[in-house]
């Protein structure tokens, strides 16, 4: 078994990836196992908010990542069922709070890809392993080990350390055996892909939220591969329908002309997805010399665009503590309460902020009491109206709430 005395981190999506930067950066040797060969162009995470935006400008890749995405000031939620804009949230409401009183809409394996780049500048010490899956992970009192298989065939490194951002089936926290406690929603969902531009013919922002008690719908425009960039729409399907229904042509094309009106040549469909939802948080974030971050610490639906950025977060969080045991600037006993200050902090923010507000999100888009739904959709246009009710609504949304509540965390 070779030995490393290096961080081990499983999984290069932008969670991982940012994690692997910024130990890099902060002079403590990294090693970064991915199973896709390229980063995986699935259509999931797409928002980045500003805290997340000026993390990654703090690291050197946020500028280019702007550069890829497209810049969404605002959002809107709507009454799918009268087409009328409940609310128009504007982030300049928190300009005074950000350098970036906006979200970039940009793909979430462009934004991998953009911290690849930056880590193939070769300035730091950092080792990437593209196309090599984890297979088994242990630990004892002194370091972990991890056995993994790539193009050089199978190898068995043991590391002092290591870092799970391998996704919602991460093979790192079922190694350690940690519970991934929450549920699982009813209705699966459908995402749909189209050039048809939303922005031109209805005036959408490039991030909307459309109200109704029998089918709501979110919509957002992504940069895609074109100049002219393409749409996705979220749906939610009864557990009743099969599969093969959901993703049929007619079923795509029900619900598209359902909500937006129009026929099949009005709507060419470049991708079609189908999704089991959870939320779910991990019972631990850490685990003696183990640490979860991103998905395989904590997943939820996508209303709200949190789980990529808080995600971010996280590894933006643990690499200052762990560079600062690293290096031993916080020796013993205060090393370990340290780490453990990271599952405290992210482990909180996880229910109070990431799993309350994309739950809020959906029961607000889904509410069939009438008088409840009314007083929903009133408090929305009343909030957005007023900027002093507006400010506090946006610093959750976007997180910048939890950043300030994860510090304040001993």
């Amino acid at each position: 078994m070779q030995r490393l005395d290096r961080v081990v981190i499983v999984g290069g999506g932008p969670v991982g990836l940012t994690a692997a930067l910024a130990l890099g950066q902060s002079g403590v040797p990294v090693t970064l196992f991915e199973h896709y060969a390229t980063p995986f162009e699935d259509p999931r995470a797409a928002t980045l908010h500003p805290p997340s935006l000026e993390m990654l400008s703090a690291l050197g890749a946020g500028e280019e990542v702007i550069r890829r995405g497209l810049v969404a000031p605002r959002f809107q939620f709507r009454d799918r069922a009268t087409f009328e804009v409940v609310a128009t949230f504007d982030l300049a409401h928190i300009a005074d709070a950000t350098a970036h009183p906006y979200c970039v809409q940009c793909e979430q394996h462009k934004v991998a890809a953009a911290l690849l780049d930056l880590i193939g500048s070769g300035k730091w010490d950092i080792e990437i392993n593209l196309g090599t899956t984890v297979s088994s992970v242990a630990q004892d009192g002194d370091g972990v080990m991890i056995t993994a298989a790539g193009p050089q065939g199978e190898i068995a490194v043991r590391a002092p350390w290591i870092l799970g951002a391998d996704g919602g089936r991460s093979t790192v926290r079922k190694a350690l055996g940690i519970e991934f406690e929450g549920f699982t929603w009813r209705e699966r969902f459908l995402v749909v892909t189209t050039p048809f531009d939303f922005r031109t013919t209805f005036g959408f922002e490039y991030r909307n939220y459309l109200s109704d008690p029998a089918e709501w719908c979110a919509l957002f425009k992504v940069p895609g591969f074109t100049p002219e960039g393409h749409w996705r729409v979220v749906f939610p399907t009864p557990p009743e329908e099969t599969d093969e229904e959901v993703l049929s042509d007619a079923s795509i094309l029900r619900r598209l002309t359902g909500a937006f009106g129009g026929s099949a040549r009005d709507f060419p469909v470049m991708h079609r997805n189908l999704y089991i939802v959870n939320q779910r948080v991990a019972a631990r974030f850490r685990k003696g010399r183990a640490f979860l971050a991103g998905d395989a610490a904590h997943v939820n639906n996508p209303l709200g665009g949190l789980g990529m950025n808080s995600g971010i977060h996280d590894a933006v969080n643990l690499a200052g503590k762990l560079a600062a045991v690293w290096h031993g600037r916080v020796p013993g006993a205060a090393a370990e309460d340290l780490l453990d200050r990271y599952h405290r902090q992210r482990h909180t923010v996880a229910h109070e902020f990431v799993q309350a507000q994309t739950i809020r999100n959906k029961q607000t888009l889904e509410e069939r009491d009438p008088e409840v739904r009314a007083r929903a959709l009133a408090h929305l246009r009343a909030t957005a109206a007023d900027p002093k009710r507006a400010r506090p609504y946006l610093m959750n949304t976007s997180l910048l709430a939890s950043i300030t509540r994860a510090d304040a965390i001993p």
